[in-house]
């Protein structure tokens, strides 16, 4: 029989209090000046961050808010709590696939949005390990799509979502997420459209990360599962990520990607032990901890930037501008974008991983992988 008091006290406890750092927090009085009027549309809204950047813009006061995202329920869902905790902002649910370029057209010719957060993608890393196509077609094609769509009708500023998985990626999913870095860097030199990438490691207590998963886990009475003793992450609070992010916004001329200074990256053993202990629990007398091993395509930590980037100050103390030494190429992408999205569409593995790696010079793929379709790495 479960322990109600146990499982109690275990869900009380937040994310906030495993990560035994100040919090970022910033002033949204400017903010609130900037969504003055505007209509606003978040792509993946029913996800763990675009559901909390639905919720901070609401209370923002823009003049409409647009949530695009193709999970029918949770879209529900939101729409259920923004009317209860947002009254008086206008939220639009859409339901569509980023893929389909006429479900964008036409929410973005309806709704004429004139700020766009992108935050619809595949994030799991084992999964899109084993479903390369689709984490193509999402990342990337849908990215393009997005961002071309945006231009076409009059989006002044197109903000994305990325990933530290995205620096030295060793994933498919980190790939396409430095894929789609680049895609908006390209876009970002010319046009009217600001195009802006915001860089942060992992959410605490998004939906399929660690935290529920040790909770669940620690709900059965054990074991805690962790793949590595030596695995760290970066890691904050969706509040966080999403001040970051709608900072980040005012901050871009076009083309740049930010960085939250997110402090020192946590060991997944700390996280879990310290879990157990605020349960009131000790480890291996109450809760084992068993090691799995690391997945396939998975660092046993992350970096913030690649080598040929630096990080520059901002206006605001914990956002940083990463500066890259490389030259944006957008010629070279375009010429890989076509064939990259037909080979995603036959469901081509073999031919998606070949071009990734062309187009991704720094991606290092699990060896599983290279074996599996006889890759090599220059």
């Amino acid at each position: 029989m479960a322990n109600v008091k146990l499982i109690e006290r275990l869900y009380k406890i937040r994310p906030e209090d495993l990560l035994q750092r100040e919090l970022a927090h910033w002033a949204q009085d400017d903010l609130a000046s900037r969504m003055h009027r505007q209509v606003v549309m978040v792509t993946g809204a029913a996800g763990s961050i675009g559901s909390e950047l639905c919720r901070q813009i609401a209370a923002l006061g823009p003049q409409a808010l647009v949530g695009f995202d193709q999970a029918e329920t949770p879209l529900f869902l939101l729409e259920r709590e923004l009317a209860a905790s947002s009254p008086k902002t206008l939220f639009h649910p859409e339901l569509g696939n980023l893929n389909r370029p006429g479900d964008l057209g036409r929410i973005l010719q309806t709704h004429q949005p004139s700020i766009v957060f992108h935050a619809a993608a595949y994030k799991h890393v084992a999964m899109m390990e084993r479903n390369p196509c689709a984490a193509v077609e999402n990342n990337v094609v849908g990215t393009w799509l997005a961002a071309h769509a945006a231009v076409r009708y009059g989006v002044t500023h197109f903000v994305s979502i990325s990933t530290d998985k995205a620096v030295h990626p060793t994933s498919v999913m980190g790939a396409t997420k430095r894929l789609a870095e680049q895609t908006l860097r390209w876009l970002g030199e010319a046009g009217a459209t600001r195009f802006v990438s915001v860089r942060f490691g992992n959410v605490l207590g998004s939906s399929g990360s660690v935290l529920p998963l040790f909770q669940e886990q620690i709900a059965a009475g054990g074991p805690v599962t962790i793949t590595h003793r030596a695995m760290e992450r970066y890691f904050m609070t969706a509040p966080e990520a999403v001040q970051l992010v709608l900072q980040a916004f005012g901050l871009g001329a076009g083309g740049e990607i930010f960085v939250l200074d997110m402090g020192q990256p946590i060991k997944i053993l700390d996280l879990a032990t310290r879990l157990i202990t605020l349960c009131g629990l000790k480890v291996d007398r109450d809760i084992r901890i068993e090691f799995t091993g690391a997945g396939q395509g998975e660092k046993l930590s992350e970096r913030l930037n690649l080598q040929s980037e630096s990080l520059a100050p901002t206006a605001h103390s914990r956002i940083f501008q990463l500066a890259s030494q490389e030259e944006p190429g957008q010629g070279r992408f375009q010429s890989l974008l076509k064939p990259l999205q037909e080979a995603a569409e036959a469901h081509d593995e073999a031919k998606v991983l070949r071009l990734l790696l062309e187009a991704v010079p720094e991606f290092v793929p699990a060896p599983e992988l290279l074996k599996k379709w006889e890759l090599s790495v220059n």
